[in-house]
């Protein structure tokens, strides 16, 4: 009976998730192979909202991806591609990644994520309202300093969601 219950569970949460719309957190961007993708998503308006990062997380972009730009060269190729999805009327809203393991102190969240959102408004002119963050990781902090920012995090469960470079695969 356990496991009955289990699939029925499992059903239920697959097909609950399969109505919800879509969302994509945007990390690879500056990839060409990947931005090909995104544009074509973008045309066909598959994609609800996507939830970008920007040049805050550098560091992040150097061990994850491998990149061999400068922050100052990321940050052009960004701009230039979060504006072209703007200009066709996507939705971009704010991505940050702390770490796993959450062992970062208030000030360094604090710092990040108003940096992250000062960079969107000013490159972008984009205000953003919602927030998710990277692995699904954040702490009382993280919501603390949302509050303060008018912004809304946004949950695992919420929407049905990819990451940009799983679109190349």
């Amino acid at each position: 009976m356990t496991y009955l219950k289990y699939l029925i569970g499992r059903v239920r949460f697959h097909l609950t998730n399969y109505f919800k719309p879509l969302i994509a957190h945007t990390e690879g961007i500056f990839i060409d192979e990947i931005w090909e993708q995104i544009k074509k998503k973008a045309l066909k308006k598959d994609i609800l909202k996507w939830y970008v990062m920007t040049p805050i997380n550098y560091e992040y972009f150097k061990v994850f991806f491998n990149t061999k730009y400068s922050k100052k060269e990321l940050a052009k190729i960004m701009k230039k591609r979060y504006k072209w999805l703007l200009e066709r009327n996507q939705r971009l809203e704010l991505h940050v990644h702390f770490n796993k393991i959450m062992n970062i102190s208030y000030e360094n969240q604090e710092e990040m994520i108003k940096n992250a959102k000062d960079w969107m408004m000013k490159e972008l002119g984009v205000k953003p309202k919602e927030f998710i963050s990277g692995w699904w990781v954040y702490n009382k902090d993280t919501i603390e300093i949302l509050r303060k920012n008018n912004l809304k995090l946004i949950k695992e469960n919420k929407y049905k969601a990819i990451h940009d470079y799983n679109l190349i695969r």
